[in-house]
């Protein structure tokens, strides 16, 4: 890299940062999460794309986007509780995945005509089924703390949740991009690693540090130490989640899972890590995902696709997470929340589609239309949770409340 190039990416991205917080701040004015806002901000950068970061340069803006990506997930995954029922939370999953999925699927059999992609017809079908159906983990997570929620029952209840959607959407979509001829593993090759590496982190490593922390091994650690130890396990679970075709994020989540909780050495992680990764490198993601958008390629027909997407995506997310809760004794008004809070894509969906564009199973058009379609279904969650909130609870709903209790998985 060249001095002249190294100067162009640190200034690119210091206008990025300013530009992701703004767009936050104006966010958090209107009542969004902020998030949304730098979401938003950064793919509106991305049309700047010329501008504000030289093709040569582009590159390394990548790598720094995916660095935040690592760390941001090592934080949400170190932040996820096992407070929900197993019943609640496998019914949960299941049709929060379903139902979103395979709607996406018949809206891709009848829009294939109009958007064809190079990878193939079946490929297609999938993906724009995965892509629909993914939640936004680490987007959720933002909400759930911007909105105070973190820690509550039903912020468990939706990670981990949200947790699984998204466990089952990469694990889909490294099949699909196996199918495409795009993966570098046989599919089922991949699923024996990947479960292979969870049940080591699990049940080796997570009950390992566990130990260690009874003992009061890891109080005498100092906190740089086990910071730059618990990031160098985050970038090789995401070298080796990378490596296997399922992708980087999943890794560190993993990782973050196998973190004692709950303590200063922990705690350390979460308060300097959390902020370098989501106030400084993810919204280098963000612009790198919006260069791809091309809103004036979009004609009559294309407007009407995003409103089908948008519809598919909300009602399939609300109703198919909303249903199994009150079949499993939540209340209804706690149920629609939870189906909200699931129907956020933001983050995940344009991680989904950037590996789709780069796997030929998505055209231009249709990316846009997608990503138009995260932003908005993302947009929606605040709203939605107010006018939820605004409407009180109902008599039914706290008796519902009362007789569901969490327990222990």
């Amino acid at each position: 890299m060249t001095s002249t190039l190294l100067s162009q990416v640190l200034l690119s991205l210091a206008i990025i940062v300013v530009l992701a917080r703004l767009g936050g701040f104006v966010a958090e004015r209107l009542g969004q999460p902020p998030v949304v806002g730098e979401i938003v901000a950064g793919i509106a950068a991305a049309q700047f794309s010329d501008v504000l970061l030289p093709v040569d340069a582009r590159p390394y803006l990548n790598v720094i986007a995916q660095l935040g990506l690592v760390i941001f997930m090592l934080i949400v995954g170190l932040e996820v509780e096992a407070t929900a029922r197993v019943t609640t939370v496998g019914a949960v999953a299941f049709g929060a995945t379903a139902l979103p999925f395979l709607l996406g699927v018949l809206l891709a059999a009848v829009v294939w005509p109009w958007y064809q992609a190079p990878a193939g017809h079946l490929p297609f079908l999938l993906f724009v089924g995965v892509a629909v159906s993914v939640t936004a983990f680490p987007v959720l997570a933002r909400i759930l703390r911007d909105r105070g929620m973190s820690g509550t029952r039903m912020a468990g209840i939706a990670m981990t949740c949200a947790a699984i959607i998204d466990v089952v959407a990469w694990l889909v979509l490294a099949v699909v991009i196996a199918v495409a001829g795009a993966g570098t593993h046989r599919p089922w090759v991949m699923l024996v690693l990947v479960t292979a590496f969870i049940l080591v982190v699990l049940l080796v490593v997570r009950p390992g540090l566990a130990a260690l922390r009874r003992r009061g091994t890891l109080d005498r650690v100092s906190p740089r130490t086990f910071l730059i130890g618990v990031l160098v396990a985050a970038v090789l679970a995401a070298w080796f989640t990378e490596s296997i075709g399922l992708h980087s994020i999943f890794g560190p989540f993993v990782v973050g899972l196998a973190l004692p909780r709950h303590q200063p050495t922990t705690d350390l992680v979460v308060t300097r890590a959390a902020d370098l990764s989501s106030g400084f490198l993810l919204p280098a993601f963000f612009v790198v995902a919006g260069m791809q958008v091309d809103f004036t390629g979009l004609g009559r027909r294309d407007i009407g696709v995003l409103a089908a997407a948008i519809v598919i995506s909300m009602l399939g997310k609300i109703a198919g997470a909303a249903g199994p809760a009150r079949l499993t004794g939540m209340g209804g008004r706690d149920a629609l929340t939870l189906g909200v809070l699931l129907s956020t894509r933001g983050l995940t969906e344009l991680v989904v589609l950037t590996v789709g564009a780069a796997s030929g199973l998505l055209t231009t058009t249709l990316y846009t239309i997608l990503v138009i379609n995260a932003v908005i279904t993302t947009l929606a969650t605040g709203p939605l949770l107010t006018l939820l909130e605004r409407g009180g609870r109902t008599t039914n709903d706290r008796k519902a409340d009362n007789q569901w209790t969490p327990a222990s998985t």
